[in-house]
């Protein structure tokens, strides 16, 4: 699943890398303009993680498609595995989402909001033998309602944003996120930032159970990531985008969960990001 995106260059990557700092992408911050825009992007990661959980510790591509018009966007992302996943999964599209965000008309000149619903398909998963058990095997929705503060937007731009399940997991997961944004020049830009996750009893047991206990978790902060990403315009209408993440996850039940369920506890992965707006 991809990662929300905010107002700084997370935007122009993806719950793909667009997820640099491991969570959905998610289309956020779109423009208020009356006249549409739309993008294309392609992504080539060393690894999937997701939320903490390392779902590919192998190559994948994660291509995207936006559109956007009076604050309102439609995304829709998915998830190629080049090499083997956790669900024995290569060769083919274990994910698609597709996103649709509105970012709130209020005349706040510190904050800005955007809503959402995002749904998860995973379409190689009914290829799979007993592919109706198991955490991920089924497509799932989301809510989510995000904040931005931006009242030092030229030096860091806090966030927090909160998902809610309301098909498989029925649980709530916050994401909470600082980057601070720089401009080098007028084709170059880089940023670099800290993030961490926290969910609640229903949302932990569905993605974090395993044997080692007993199936039963803790609310709890689940993962926390440090990121960094450089941006630079290739022509006037696109973009590469480096991206670098340690993403790790919380010790006890969540940690062992990690290593049982997903493909490590932690992990550096990189990517890089092309993306043409029309």
């Amino acid at each position: 699943m991809k990662k929300f995106l905010t107002v700084g260059m997370v935007a122009a990557m993806t719950a793909g890398i667009a997820s640099a700092q491991n969570d959905v992408v998610m289309v956020g911050q779109a423009p208020a303009s009356s006249e549409a825009e739309a993008s294309v992007e392609a992504a080539l990661v060393s690894s999937y993680v997701w939320r903490g959980q390392v779902l590919n510790n192998d190559m994948v591509f994660q291509p995207q498609f936006t559109i956007a018009q009076y604050g309102v966007s439609f995304n829709v992302w998915a998830n190629y595995d080049l090499g083997e996943n956790y669900r024995g999964i290569q060769g083919d599209f274990s994910e698609l989402d597709l996103s649709l965000a509105y970012t709130l008309p209020l005349d706040l000149n510190d904050f800005s909001f955007d809503v959402g619903v995002i749904s998860y398909q995973f379409p190689a998963n009914g290829d799979l033998p007993g592919s109706s058990d198991g955490v991920n095997s089924k497509s799932t929705t989301e809510i989510f309602a995000a904040a931005h503060w931006l009242t030092f937007k030229d030096y860091v731009i806090p966030s927090a944003t909160i998902f809610g399940d309301v098909k498989e997991a029925n649980g709530i997961y916050m994401l909470f996120d600082v980057v601070a944004p720089y401009q080098i020049s007028e084709y170059l830009y880089v940023e670099g930032g800290i993030s961490t996750g926290w969910g609640n009893t229903s949302y932990n047991d569905y993605y974090w159970a395993a044997p080692s206990n007993g199936g039963n978790v803790d609310k709890g902060f689940n993962d926390y990531n440090f990121y960094g990403n450089v941006s630079y315009m290739l022509l006037d209408n696109l973009t590469a985008t480096f991206n670098l993440t340690y993403t790790g996850t919380y010790g006890g039940a969540i940690r062992n969960a990690a290593k049982e369920n997903y493909e490590a506890a932690e992990k550096v992965w990189a990517g890089v990001n092309f993306a043409y707006d029309f």
